[in-house]
């Protein structure tokens, strides 16, 4: 039966019961702060197990009667996925749940019925066994009389047999009760154990657990006073998988027919066969593949916390194993596709969302192949120097850690296929000793801030912040409230001296919102100094970070403040990044957020959430759009509106900014293909789209998962960038000999050339090898080692694709077992498919010549290469390692 058919089956079953079939929730939990995921069945459904009228979308009425197929993740033991046949991080939960409805008969009833009648599961009756709390007689009543024998039910305490676990002794307060779990015996074939051995080990592979039924029918008080709830309810969870493993008679979830096309694309992508259990990299990546997919679609992005980090984790668990299967290349992504095939007919977000989906992990992928390459070679380097059961100093590993980003897990990972631990107390040791130091840095510029600040909060406590008159004008006079050298307040500054100078009112814009600070100079009778940037406290007091050029600078004078003009430049493009931040909206979508920005004079960058490059046609149009907006000369206006009142009329809010009750609001008037710019902001502004003269987009990248950045030039600077760019077409046009507007069509030209010339050099190179193989090579006779006849062969000026080539003729000239095949530096092995099944391994090989002929390489199965190695010595030791 296939798993789709189970699924169905038990959703019919419960819907035949009077119970309402509901989707699966999403795997993100909605209004609970104590959990990072859905864990359960019941878990979206505490609510109407705690009271809540159970009332659902889109259904009429009270509906007291529910089944599920919950979508549910687990990451407790991530460790442990792909090493045992029992755990999973993502799985599907059948459940069925009754809010004071129904009770222990009825569920009972109806679990036996659709494991044991033909018309649903059909498995065989007497195969069945059953656990119970040790004092549940209702249970136990119930179950012999559906037909199960006392002796195939077993007694537990509570800490076996109750929700929570231990509930009674040791709480939590709240709902809870005794539970019933499901076995099935799945015959000698599985294990000699017997359902007796069970009761003494609780292990078995044999006895598979199916269901579990809940039964909370009290309500715990302190001291552990169980008080009957006056309408106890129904909670019960069957694992899809292990069902779908007893039914299919397979080994494992592996085997079952929603992962077998995960552990097939995988086998295509590495050319390396499933094994079954020792195949663990296999599994681990289909197994994590499934919850990533699973996890990206429902919403959750890669980060450092929370959800984000788990995913983050799952993934790069996956794909350090899949370098191990010797992929280089970013391949979970392909994966991601398989799950929305299988699934997404249950799952319809999984198909909706694949592309976004994709398009995150690939980023991560290469983000992290990086990072892998660096810290293996790195921690390599570290376990060549000890040897099975030492241990790796937690410094080290703190080092690829801090240094390399790698993470402990992993290092704990690959030093344990070594023999050897990892000191993680010596870990956790360095990396407090870090945060230590970051603190105590925290702590001693908190402590200077505080100290050279104590004059500036005297100031604000007598005349509040600084009065900003910039919006409308570049020069004020003002007078000077404060001068700061270092920590020390000054009364005067004579030349020469580098001083921060509070005015009690200035038109210097102070840094903030991404918009860089002013500068300018400060005038007086006699003297004028450099206004180098403008920064501001959290009192609102404005520090112009000035260096008096002439004259003395006195505390209490009165100066002249002017901006430099090319504060105009930054006005352009502070108004551009907000019509640029629409126009993002506009043509990409709502997801759009801004991370971030720099608005400077001479360029702006924008940083906004988005998971794929921006197609080219994509961009034109956003550029087009915002120089749409800069022709029609629209005027730009500010007004101070409640934040609340702002929010509702649709004003966006920008990265980073802390907003108080009254807020100040640019906006646009006018709109483009009905598309409008209204923002938040304290920022400067022109007063007209027309003064930002043009704009053009010179750079769109990535900058992290999920961020993209764009840089651009307004006004005078994407003028002269695009005339600079007209003369480099021409100046490259004229070198490949041909016009601009045919440059594209050369270079295609030209690359056509290239790659069949690559062709051409490649069927040299395999012609190379054959004109070698039938000369000096065709003499070298068959060599024999424990069986195993081999032949080793060195060839000249041939790379990796030639000598596999060339190692496969061997093989079939010579009908040898092993061929080891090199040039230069580089070795392939090879094996027969009968030396294969003899458990000759190619990587196990590969990895013993690398013991003695350094080089490093990886395969398995049948082939394996390498670069690195001395040929000589390599060949020299085949005889030794095959003995």
């Amino acid at each position: 039966m296939k798993t789709a058919e189970i699924r169905e089956k038990f959703l019919q079953f419960f819907e035949s019961k009077g119970h309402l079939r509901l989707p699966s929730f999403s795997v993100v939990p909605q209004d609970d702060p104590t959990l990072l995921f859905i864990n359960a069945g019941m878990t979206p459904l505490k609510p109407y197990f705690l009271g809540k009228k159970p009332v659902f979308p889109g259904h009429e009425g009270e509906w007291y009667r529910v089944t599920t197929c919950q979508k549910s993740v687990r990451t407790g033991d991530i460790e442990n996925v792909g090493r045992t046949n029992r755990h999973q991080t993502v799985f599907e939960m059948l459940g069925n749940f009754s809010f004071g409805d129904y009770f222990k008969k009825e569920a009972i009833e109806w679990a036996w019925e659709f494991l044991t009648d033909p018309k649903w599961l059909g498995l065989d009756p007497t195969r069945i066994y059953v656990t119970i709390y040790k004092d549940d007689d209702e249970a136990f009543e119930h179950w012999t009389r559906v037909g199960v024998p006392p002796e195939k039910i077993h007694r537990f305490d509570a800490d076996e047999n109750f929700w929570p676990q231990n509930a009674p002794t040791k709480g939590p307060n709240g709902p809870c009760g005794p539970c019933s779990e499901i076995y099935y015996d799945r015959g000698p074939a599985f294990g000699s154990d017997t359902w007796a051995d069970y009761y003494e080990t609780r292990e078995s592979n044999r006895f598979v657990e199916l269901w579990n039924l809940v039964f909370p029918q009290y309500d715990r008080k302190d001291g552990g006073v169980l008080e009957p709830l006056p309408k106890p309810n129904i909670d019960t969870g069957m694992g899809l998988a292990r069902v779908a493993m007893v039914l299919q008679d397979v080994t494992d979830f592996y085997e079952t027919d929603e992962f077998q096309p995960l552990i097939a694309k995988i086998v295509e992508l590495t050319g390396i066969s499933y094994e079954g259990p020792s195949s663990v990299a296999h599994r681990v990546i289909a197994e994590h593949a499934r919850a990533v997919t699973f996890i990206l679609s429902d919403g959750v992005h890669f980060s450092n916390t929370g959800r984000g980090y788990v995913v983050r984790r799952l993934l790069r668990r996956a794909v350090r194993f899949g370098y191990l299967l010797g992929l280089r290349e970013p391949f979970m992504y392909r994966l991601a596709e398989v799950v929305a095939q299988v699934m997404g007919g249950v799952y319809p977000e999984l198909k909706e969302n694949l592309e976004g989906v994709q398009k995150q992990i690939k980023i991560e992928e290469e983000q992290f192949l990086r990072t892998l390459e660096s810290g293996i070679k790195r921690l390599d380097a570290m376990l060549a120097n000890l040897k099975p059961g030492d241990t790796l100093a937690g410094r080290d590993a703190f080092t690829l850690y801090d240094t390399y980003g790698f993470p402990l897990d992993l290092t704990i990972e690959i030093a344990s296929e070594h023999g050897v631990q990892v000191d993680t107390e010596g870990f956790e040791q360095a990396l407090e000793e870090q945060q230590e130091r970051a603190r105590a840095a925290a702590a001693f510029s908190k402590e200077l801030f505080k100290r050279s600040n104590e004059a500036l909060a005297a100031l604000a406590a007598d005349y509040g912040g600084t009065k900003f008159v910039g919006y409308e004008s570049l020069e004020a006079q003002a007078q000077v409230k404060l001068l700061l050298v270092g920590e020390q307040t000054i009364e005067e500054a004579p030349a020469g001296t580098e001083v921060q100078v509070v005015l009690d009112r200035t038109p210097f814009y102070a840094e903030g919102g991404g918009q860089v600070g002013d500068a300018g100079v400060l005038e007086w009778e006699g003297g004028w100094a450099r206004v180098s940037t403008t920064q501001k406290n959290p009192d609102g007091i404005f520090l112009h970070i000035a260096r008096v050029e002439e004259g003395t600078l006195k505390a209490g004078s009165t100066v002249r403040a002017l901006v430099d003009m090319h504060r105009r430049d930054t006005e352009k493009n502070h108004t551009a990044t907000h019509l640029l931040h629409a126009a993002l909206r506009a043509v990409l979508g709502s997801h759009v957020q801004q991370k971030g920005s720099y608005v400077g004079p001479d360029r702006l960058r924008f940083d906004f959430s988005q998971f794929e490059p921006i197609a080219p046609r994509d961009l034109a149009r956003i550029e087009l759009l915002v120089n749409r907006w800069i022709q029609a000369d629209f005027p730009v206006s500010y007004t101070y509106k409640p934040l609340e009142e702002a929010r509702k009329e649709g004003a966006m809010a920008l990265f980073g900014e802390k907003y108080g009750d009254v807020v100040r609001v640019v906006s646009v008037e006018g709109a483009i293909d009905n598309v409008t710019s209204k923002e938040l902001c304290g920022g400067c502004h022109v007063r007209r789209t027309g003064e930002i003269g043009a704009f053009v987009i010179v750079a769109e990248e990535s900058v992290a998962a999920g961020v993209r950045r764009i840089e651009a030039l307004t006004g005078t600077g994407a003028t002269q960038y695009v005339r600079e760019m007209l003369d480099r077409l021409g100046g490259l046009s004229r070198e490949l000999g041909t016009t601009p507007e045919h440059l594209l069509e050369r270079v295609n030209k030209l690359q056509d050339e290239l790659k069949a010339r690559e062709k051409e050099i490649e069927k040299l190179k395999l012609d190379l090898a054959r004109a070698q193989l039938g000369g000096s090579a065709a003499g070298i006779s068959l060599k024999e080692a424990n069986g195993y006849r081999y032949l080793a062969v060195k060839l000249e000026g041939l790379e990796a694709g030639a000598l596999r080539g060339a190692a496969d003729e061997l093989l079939d000239r010579h009908q040898a077992d092993l061929v080891a095949v090199g040039s230069g530096q580089h070795l392939v092995v090879k094996v027969s498919k009968k030396a294969l099944e003899r458990g000759l391994d190619a990587g196990a090989v590969m990895k013993k010549l690398s013991a003695v002929a350094g080089g490093r390489g990886g395969g398995r199965g049948a082939l394996a290469q390498g670069g690195g190695f001395d040929l000589e010595k390599a060949f020299g030791a085949l005889e030794q390692v095959l003995e």
